[in-house]
């Protein structure tokens, strides 16, 4: 985990540059810190492997062969699981990869790698409620058979599931940068439920989200209460220490004796 954790934090550190370009890296590494199992080179090789089998030379037709439309590809079909919605292998990469369903945001992330490999520029759009892809083409809809949507399409799609009348917020179809589609997919899997398994996957959820260069307190002490309902102590007890740096003054005394609660543990 640390090692992923490593490498997931220099894949995200400010000047990095290599993240607009491997989003891919980005996913799997969540994928990795939750599955052990998961090699991310592997499955690396798997996408582009897809992208070699769906030849595209437009936004429209790779997303309509993805995704359906008239000409699916049924070997590499994706399709949105609104049956189990909130299953949380629809948020992990490989997963999604093995089962060809997935969310709005991980069935986004396949487009734009895959788009990426052809030579086309695409882009997360965070629309609230529903991720989409953005290319000069217009807006992709992968959840819904990659339907290709213009910003009037996006507003009716948007009242749809805010309800009549509700207005697309102003800056709502800007691109989301990548930093923030892999926080959007954290945020997701953070919301698991709390039985032994999941916890170790909350732990691995949590210890990501402070590895961003904008963590703040809230994320370290969120993950080191994470580690500590697994008796990962010494690990609490570091990522707290990170948030003694900005924590409020009122409650530093208060985190100090739990970090030292946890030190006491170790011996």
């Amino acid at each position: 985990m640390e090692q992923t954790r490593r490498a997931f934090a220099q894949l995200v550190a400010p000047g990095h540059g290599r993240l607009a370009g491997h989003l891919d890296e980005g996913a799997l590494l969540i994928a990795s810190a939750l599955d052990p199992t998961v090699v991310v080179a592997e499955q690396i090789e798997r996408l582009d492997a897809l992208a070699e089998s769906v030849p595209a030379s437009s936004v429209a037709e790779l997303a309509q062969r993805l995704f359906g439309g008239s000409d699916p590809v049924p070997a590499v079909h994706f399709r949105g699981n609104a049956a189990n919605y909130y299953d949380v292998e629809n948020s992990l990469l490989h997963r999604v990869l093995d089962r060809r369903v997935g969310i709005p945001i991980t069935l986004a992330v396949v487009l734009i790698e895959i788009g990426r490999r052809h030579d086309l520029s695409l882009h997360g759009v965070g629309m609230p409620g529903h991720f989409l892809v953005g290319s000069a083409e217009g807006f992709v809809d992968p959840f819904h058979g990659g339907a290709v949507l213009d910003a009037q399409g996006c507003q009716q799609l948007f009242a749809r599931l805010a309800g009549p009348g509700a207005a697309l917020p102003q800056g709502a179809l800007e691109a989301t940068a990548p930093t923030l589609i892999l926080k959007r997919m954290l945020y997701n899997l953070a919301s698991i439920g709390v039985d032994q398994e999941r916890r170790r996957a909350l732990r691995a959820v949590r210890a990501l989200l402070a590895a961003f260069p904008d963590a703040n307190h809230r994320d370290h002490v969120q993950h080191a209460y994470a580690a500590a309902e697994l008796g990962q102590f010494d690990e609490a007890a570091s990522a707290a220490e990170a948030a003694l740096v900005t924590i409020p003054e009122q409650v530093r005394d208060k985190l100090q004796a739990q970090i030292d609660g946890w030190r006491a543990r170790l011996n």
